[in-house]
């Protein structure tokens, strides 16, 4: 990552992300706060490239949501139209797409994801029947030839989506080809001509991630922008106060991400024009997936990107683009010339850049989103309401930034937005480089998001050290990358401070390529009680919960799931069970006991985000748990 210059570097703390400067430096494989990440496929730095491929309703797509055409090659078994899925809810009707997949010839790859999606909407309609919803999955769906025996009606979820409006949302669980551990993945790589050049076998068990929790594999039924259930068993739909008619879906999703194995890879073949990737699931052997390429020499490419100047931004010189993603940030100097004061703006630059260390916007804006949807913006992502909603692809197009601090008040929230530390924004989401649904506005998908943003600290801002959440997003030539950077400055003392240290561990897990730096938002394990701020209430996923939920309903995770202590650091930070907290392992471990607390607004107390060992047990802890000592 190139250097920004020591004269950019006002405050103590402003570095360059994912650097170790709190005193977090244990090895990988050992206890304690953190660990440094180890990442064989830093992009062109890597011996290897990740690849992502996606399908959505029987054609290939990429991560913007754009369908992917065939071009010139005929393929019997691809279809001619595709639904967009950026066509909104209810999709719109099949048209004939655009949108080519771009490999480089030479270049080695691995595959980092697989997932593959058929939904329908509004298609089961009756909120007392949760059969049809499974019988369309194994009767009719692009994946009714596989196993399904064995299948169940597991959780209802419902998650508050705002304040009054939820969504429920029907598991079912437990066929058989959702158990499978033995099953594989071929990949080959075919010219125009249908000859296979290049393949490789990847054993289901390769892959990390494939949990719904994290958006991954499910089979599900969700009604959603309902009211909540005004009693246990409830089966009438409860219309939300404006009398729109909830929207019903109902989805499988196959879904393994996150490559174990860092040396098998393959070349890709030293071809050009088009050819096809193809993927062939040993559990569906007669129906492999299709994803039409184009091979793109690196010789070729366009000089999109930008040079950057000796302050680490974009100067007027273009240059072709790499692989990759790195964020850097450069700050304002503070009034004082060393730390910012309470009630002073903190002003700061964002540059994004390749893995070459090329910028990739101009130095003042960067992409619209009509730049991202049309492959036009070097890669950079931006947040997308359907593959977030529809795709159910969580988090993946994210792009924005959150500032938080000081890092020794950072904490999960309990049921109020009234934080011990100060955030921006307050709620979960980041400050989007574009808002949400700007582009449904006259001339919104045109804009171009600046570069330059100020935040204000409170009067009452607490002294110590902050962080700019820097979160970004990129594809380019089938790889796609996630990356959470924090950059750090200093609010009221030259002092640093750190992390409060109550939970950490994650090493002991993921190291090596399997480090927190490489999976979901790409952020180190150096900072991961900087997540909180950000998973906030559920509607985002709230953090206790979803961690809970993702590690013990995991076939990957071996640890005792009663030991507390190799998560949590210390024995505080065990002692707030609630609704939410306890819910990801004790699914209704209280019955129907405690139901209306379980809707109550998020800013409402008592709700199911309450300390219950206020109460019931602030004497006994549960016995089967192991906490730290005290």
């Amino acid at each position: 990552m190139t250097q920004l210059p020591k004269s950019l570097l006002f405050a103590v703390l402003v570095l360059a992300a994912g650097c170790d400067v709190l005193n977090t430096s244990d090895a990988e494989g050992t206890r304690g706060r953190g660990a440094r990440a180890f990442d064989p496929y830093s992009s062109s730095a890597s011996g290897a490239i990740a690849l992502s491929l996606l399908y959505f309703n029987g054609c290939a797509m990429l991560p913007n949501g754009e369908p992917v055409s065939a071009g010139s090659l005929t393929l019997p078994d691809y279809p001619t139209a595709c639904q967009p899925l950026n066509g909104g809810i209810p999709l719109k009707a099949p048209r004939v797409p655009t949108a080519r997949i771009r490999v480089t010839p030479g270049v080695s790859y691995f595959l980092r994801e697989f997932t593959a999606v058929d939904a329908v909407f509004n298609a089961h309609i009756d909120f007392t029947n949760r059969h049809a919803a499974a019988f369309w999955m194994r009767k009719e769906s692009r994946f009714k030839d596989l196993d399904w025996s064995g299948l169940s009606i597991g959780r209802d979820e419902w998650t508050n989506d705002s304040d009054t409006t939820f969504d429920r949302e029907t598991y079912y669980e437990n066929a058989a080809w959702m158990l499978s551990l033995d099953d594989t993945i071929l990949l080959e790589v075919m010219d125009a001509d249908g000859t296979v050049r290049a393949s490789t076998t990847y054993k289901r068990t390769d892959f990390l991630a494939e949990s719904p929790t994290t958006g991954r594999t499910r089979a599900s039924w969700t009604v959603a922008g309902i009211g909540r259930p005004r009693f246990p068993g409830d089966n009438q739909v409860n219309l939300l106060p404006d009398g729109d008619e909830p929207t019903y879906k109902t989805l499988v999703k196959v879904s393994f991400s996150g490559s174990t194995d860092p040396f098998k890879s393959f070349t890709m073949p030293q071809l050009s024009g088009e050819g096809v990737i193809r993927l062939t699931w040993s559990l569906l052997p007669g129906k492999p997936f299709l994803f039409p390429v184009t091979f793109a020499p690196e010789q070729e490419r366009q000089a999109t990107c930008y040079r950057l100047g000796e302050d680490g931004f974009a100067t007027d010189e273009q240059v072709p683009c790499g692989f990759g993603l790195e964020q850097a940030v450069r700050l304002s100097r503070p009034a004082n010339g060393s730390y910012f004061m309470p009630g002073e703006s903190v002003s700061f630059a964002v540059s994004l850049r390749d893995g070459e260390g090329h910028g990739l916007h101009p130095r003042a804006v960067m992409p619209s989103y009509n730049a991202f949807i049309a492959e036009e913006s070097n890669g950079l992502a931006y947040f997308n309401t359907n593959m977030h909603g529809t795709y159910r692809d969580a988090s993946a197009t994210e792009s924005g930034f959150k500032v938080v601090g000081p890092l020794q008040e950072l904490r999960p929230s309990r049921g109020t937005y009234d934080l011990p530390y100060f955030s921006h924004p307050l709620q979960s989401e980041p400050q989007f480089y574009l808002p949400p649904g700007l582009d449904g506005l006259a001339g919104g998908g045109d804009a171009m998001p600046p570069t330059t943003y100020s935040v204000q600290l409170p009067p009452d801002a607490k002294p110590g050290t902050y962080a700019i959440l820097l979160k970004g997003h990129r594809s380019f030539m089938g790889e796609r990358l996630n990356r959470l950077d924090p950059f750090f400055f200093q609010v009221g003392q030259d002092k640093p401070t750190t992390y409060p240290g109550r939970v950490g561990n994650c090493q002991v897990c993921h190291n090596g390529v399997n480090s927190l730096s490489n999976v979901y938002h790409g952020m180190s394990v150096d900072h991961v009680e900087s997540c909180q701020a950000c998973h906030v209430e559920e509607a985002f996923g709230y953090l206790p919960d979803v961690i809970h939920r993702m590690h013990f309903n995991s076939r990957k995770y071996n640890q005792n799931k009663g030991d507390c202590t190799l998560c949590h650091l210390t024995r505080e930070s065990t002692l707030w069970p609630s609704q939410m907290n306890c819910d990801g392992c004790h699914l209704q471990s209280h019955g129907v006991e405690y139901f209306d607390l379980r809707f109550e607004p998020f800013q409402n107390t008592p709700n199911a985000y309450g300390n219950c060992a206020q109460a019931c047990h602030v004497t006994t802890p549960p016995a089967e748990h192991v906490l730290p000592a005290r």
